[in-house]
């Protein structure tokens, strides 16, 4: 009578096998999920501080040098900018880059930039289109 050992031990080998290839995959799919999670954590601070942005260019309806005296970061004379650190803190740092370029809307009535927040590495991580309606003034 042969023993049924060996045949055992192989079925312990193969479930073995199997467990560390699951176990593998759901390690994976974690990381993945943390990356994802980071990822869409980054782009929603970038949208709240681009939104910011926008609602400050649209107070001061296109007057960029008093968007730097009030809200801060650097106009020169084609784009308005401003830093943040990794925490999203404005002027702080730079790991995170807010440009506002403005743009040409076709109407002499109406005032358009374009917010966009890249990151350090140079990569765009989200950008706004800003609108507002120009006063005129007469004398």
């Amino acid at each position: 009578m042969r023993s049924k050992a060996p045949l055992a031990l192989m079925e312990q080998m193969v479930m073995v096998l199997v467990f560390a290839l699951a176990a593998a995959l759901c390690l994976q799919a974690f990381a993945l999920a943390d990356r994802i999670s980071r990822q869409n954590a980054e782009r929603d601070q970038a949208l709240v501080a681009a939104q910011n942005a926008a609602e400050q260019v649209k107070q001061v309806r296109g007057d960029w040098d008093l968007a730097v005296r009030l809200y801060g970061g650097t106009w020169n004379g084609v784009m308005w900018g401003d830093g943040f650190d990794s925490n999203w803190n404005r002027g702080a740092g730079q790991d995170y880059y807010l440009l506002v370029t403005p743009g040409e809307s076709g109407s002499g009535l109406m005032g358009t930039a374009e917010v966009a927040v890249y990151a350090a590495d140079g990569r765009w991580i989200c950008g706004l289109p800003v609108a507002w309606q120009e006063v005129e003034h007469d004398g």
